[in-house]
């Protein structure tokens, strides 16, 4: 095909039937889309084999970075692509991946990521999400760490306006559910950097963690669903040092 895009994408999943067409669809002028999946039991797997450029791999779960690593190591294209299976690039950010490949002027594209629940972008003031998912994979490589994983670059990175798009349709439920799992994998990565807690900061970090996404970053602008989005960041971040002085005790640290 003449609009062709010479890179991979790499994709991690686990029962991702919801999403997985769409992102599919939106990547399908990629040569290359390598997935990798942990064990899904819907039909994410069938979904994916209809697609001519999808090579689908299976690994049992290593942690999200090194999940993406394993993902990573298998494309063969020189330039690279991670996406989350509920994410999809805007024609702006392809056009802006297609025109970094010819010009070959830098190695990673950092880009803006929006935030979309049931469609409708969430609205705050404290900053853009800003991301690097698009590089060559030469230069590229993930920390070790169990959640919050981020690619780190060798070599020269270009900004752009352009977005990809995060379409987080969870129930309250399951964003409360992802909160609490995740709070527990970064008290894991603190302990095993040594990181310490008081009871001090265990008391304050839930008041001061709602002040700062509520006021300061302006979830309040979104009414109820911004207080709701402020308690649940609160709840994560004193979980996750609640968790990290609870492992402590377990190893007598």
């Amino acid at each position: 095909m003449s609009d062709e895009i010479l890179a991979s994408v790499y994709i991690i999943t686990l029962n991702e039937e919801e999403n997985i067409q769409a992102l599919l669809d939106n990547v399908k002028n990629f040569n290359e889309v390598i997935l990798v999946d942990s064990g899904s039991t819907d039909n994410t797997l069938t979904l994916a084999a209809q697609y001519n450029n999808v090579f689908i791999h299976e690994q049992a779960w290593l942690g999200f970075s090194a999940q993406k690593s394993f993902a990573l190591n298998l494309c063969k294209n020189e330039w690279v692509l991670n996406l989350d299976a509920d994410e999809i690039c805007t024609k702006e950010f392809v056009d802006e991946a297609a025109n970094l490949i010819k010009e070959n002027s830098h190695d990673a594209l950092e880009s803006t990521r929006l935030l979309l629940r049931f469609g409708e972008k969430v609205r705050h003031f404290g900053g853009e999400d800003r991301l690097i998912r698009f590089f060559r994979k030469s230069c590229g490589h993930y920390q070790t760490r169990r959640v919050h994983e981020s690619i780190s670059i060798t070599g020269r990175v270009k900004s752009t306006s352009a977005s990809i798009l995060h379409f987080e349709n969870l129930t309250l439920s399951r964003r409360f559910e992802k909160a609490n799992r995740y709070s527990e994998l970064k008290a894991e990565d603190k302990l095993e950097k040594g990181d310490t807690t008081s009871g001090i900061v265990i008391m304050a970090i839930f008041p001061i963690s709602f002040i700062q996404f509520f006021i300061i970053k302006g979830h309040f602008l979104g009414g109820i669903d911004g207080f709701i989005t402020a308690m649940n960041a609160a709840f994560y971040n004193f979980m996750k040092y609640s968790k990290l002085r609870e492992l402590r005790k377990i190893k007598n640290l």
